[in-house]
């Protein structure tokens, strides 16, 4: 039996060593795992995350100028509003589907897919007319490739990582922080001289073009972790853990998409440029860059939970008390700054947290359960955040008070959820150690009952085993 005070890193895989396991501790430790081609893939993933959530946060600097300029005739805030929504989320609303197809067509031409779908849909934006267009080009369409690219990648670094799953993860999701600053400053930049539809197009290219390299370099071994591609799994819809992880994903969600797409419009209120506003955006993916990587990197040793606990309350403390203050273009730059310090600790966390709670071969099918829902608050995020500024004037800062609100309310919530889910994982080791592995009866660690007052106990506790 492999004991606990052996087990010294927070992401190794313990469902490997429990009985009747798909994957076992020697295959989780061969000598190919947590390097060599491993950290070709995290560049790939780096790419594709670049070219994806990269590009989907600069959808912020695309709503302001058809606000300001009128751009689609009828079309409200309420639209664009609606359109940022459906863009970050809708595709990830048909994640078990997508897992399902990635099964069965394989993860390269799955991506292959969506980088194709993702290019056509921002090209035909860049020629829309009509607002029902761009609600299905750079909505819809954008939006089912984003999640065809996106998820595959999102899962893939885990197959070849286990000591150091969460940096490679974390370094593999920065990428969207890198795609941030390129696509929020560079298409302002574009839209300013050459107009929104070059914007468009630039960015159609630039995206396609990083999506193709990262297509020729990609591998995957979910054949060697006998990962499952099917639409659901019913141990983990019973596991108490899976809806735990799946309500902090849905109220993390709700307060990122705000911030994320918000900061620039409040910038503008505040009396300064759009210019300005799109810089102040970028400085929440410039954040990213940083954050992110060094997210992993204590992960590593703290444990995943534990640093996303911290990270979001810290994210509703200041979201909280330096967002309603603000009036300066300095404060609004340090208020992005900081916030992206801790609203970006989901993407590289959230994966080795998901093999933590079920295993790496229900990882897929586990992961696209939970973005499901992840997917359908990002569609009504940021309709809540317009909802909570309309019928004021949007020209004074302090009609965005209930939105800052609302954010750090989320992020507190969120907060409290990823340490009650460290508290049942760290409670249902310990019963499941308790089992002597010799009794045939003993569960698998899905099927593992944690009484709610256990799990409230073990929240706080520092285990052997990082959580």
């Amino acid at each position: 039996m492999i004991r606990r005070d052996n087990l010294k890193h927070s992401d190794v895989d313990i469902a490997s060593v429990k009985k009747g396991a798909n994957d076992n501790s020697s295959q989780e430790q061969e000598p190919r795992m947590d390097g060599g081609y491993g950290w070709v893939i995290v560049f790939s993933a780096f790419l594709i995350s670049t070219s994806t959530w990269g590009l989907n946060s600069s959808f912020g600097i695309y709503f302001s100028y058809y606000l300001n300029n009128n751009t689609f005739e009828g079309a409200t805030r309420v639209d664009y509003a609606a359109i940022g929504g459906i863009s970050f989320g809708l595709g990830l609303v048909f994640a078990p589907i997508i897992n399902y197809i990635q099964g069965w067509i394989g993860t390269r031409p799955l991506i292959v897919l969506g980088n194709s779908i993702q290019f056509a849909s921002i090209i035909m934006a860049s020629f829309s007319v009509n607002l029902w267009e761009l609600y299905l080009t750079q909505g819809v369409l954008q939006s089912l490739g984003l999640a065809m690219m996106s998820l595959p990648a999102l899962t893939l670094v885990s197959q070849w990582f286990v000591k150091r799953r969460v940096l490679a993860n974390a370094l593999s999701v920065s990428g969207s922080g890198v795609g941030g600053v390129i696509f929020n400053v560079g298409m302002q930049r574009i839209i300013e001289t050459q107009g929104y539809q070059s914007a468009l197009r630039a960015q159609a290219i630039i995206s396609f073009g990083l999506g193709i390299i990262a297509v020729l370099l990609i591998k995957t071994r979910s054949k060697h972790h006998k990962v499952e591609f099917t639409f659901y799994d019913l141990d983990c819809l019973k596991c108490v853990g899976f809806w735990l992880l799946t309500f902090y994903l849905i109220t993390c969600i709700l307060g990122y998409v705000v911030v994320l797409y918000s900061l620039a419009t409040y910038t503008v209120s505040l009396g300064f440029t759009n210019h300005q506003g799109s810089v102040v955006s970028s400085m929440v993916q410039v954040a990213f860059c940083f954050a992110r990587p060094m997210a992993g990197f204590i992960s590593d040793y703290y444990g995943p939970l534990t640093v996303t606990t911290i990270s979001y309350y810290l994210a509703g403390i200041f979201a909280l008390g330096l967002w309603i203050p603000v009036r300066t273009y300095a404060g609004a730059i340090m208020l992005a700054f900081i916030e992206g310090n801790f609203i970006g600790a989901i993407f590289p966390t959230v994966a080795a947290i998901t093999v933590r709670l079920v295993g790496i071969s229900k990882l897929n099918v586990s992961f696209s359960m939970s973005w499901m829902f992840f997917g359908a608050a990002g569609v009504v995020s940021e309709l809540i955040g317009v909802a909570l500024t309309s019928g004021t004037d949007l020209d004074n800062p302090k009609s965005f008070r209930n939105t800052a609100i609302f954010a750090g309310l989320c992020f507190l919530v969120c907060a409290t959820f990823s340490l009650a889910l460290r508290g049942y994982i760290i409670a249902r080791d310990v019963l499941y150690d308790a089992i002597p592995e010799e009794d045939i009866s003993k569960p698998s660690l899905l099927q593992v009952r944690v009484p709610p007052h256990s799990v409230f106990l073990h929240c706080l506790h520092w285990p052997q085993k990082r959580a």
